[in-house]
């Protein structure tokens, strides 16, 4: 790995690390004003892109799979693609852990806002939309919204802190071995 590929990826980690600091500021409570900063912001909506065809996707298997389908195709999509950038050795495998991650942060505010409804939905939508409202109230645990969104938000930050770090430490590794073999370092 040359000193400009080494920079380009450290690079493109700080920016994921940007991302990262950004999560708890932004994500963390449910909020009416939904002023998110633009690279969050970008990555929001295209999480919500994702999460709206889940809808339409898992339509297929019943009412409750279909309202659970939009978040669950939000963490499948970037889940998926980490599965199989590890099974063929892609060095973009922990960016993708990173992107799950982040998925599971933006699923855990939505869960969170179960319960007190702050959350703008899509096209101004009635609170009686609202997919997470509607599965935990279904299952008589509305009041454990927050909770379970805590939950999500600490396993989701758990795995894009993980998914920034193992890939920094692979960059070094490849930087260092390459350096050593070419004499380099």
């Amino acid at each position: 790995m040359t000193r400009s590929r080494l920079f380009i990826s450290l690079f493109g980690n700080a920016v994921l690390l940007y991302l990262l600091v950004l999560l708890p500021m932004y994500l963390y409570t449910p909020a009416r004003q939904f002023d998110l900063p633009n690279l969050l912001w970008f990555t929001h909506l295209m999480l919500l892109y994702i999460h709206e065809a889940g809808h339409l996707i898992f339509s297929f298997f019943g009412r409750t799979i279909a309202i659970l389908g939009g978040s669950l195709n939000q963490v499948l999509i970037p889940a998926v693609w980490f599965i199989v950038a590890k099974r063929e050795g892609s060095s973009l495998s922990n960016t993708a852990l990173f992107f799950t991650g982040v998925s599971i942060v933006d699923v855990s505010i939505y869960v969170k806002d179960a319960e007190v409804l702050q959350l703008p939905l899509i096209g101004g939508l009635s609170k009686a939309h609202h997919d997470w409202r509607n599965l935990l109230k279904g299952w008589d645990i509305l009041e454990y919204g927050s909770i379970l969104g805590e939950f999500l938000f600490w396993c989701g930050m758990g795995l894009a802190v993980y998914g920034i770090a193992a890939g920094v430490i692979i960059i070094f590794r490849h930087y260092k071995a390459t350096a050593q073999h070419t004499g380099t370092l």
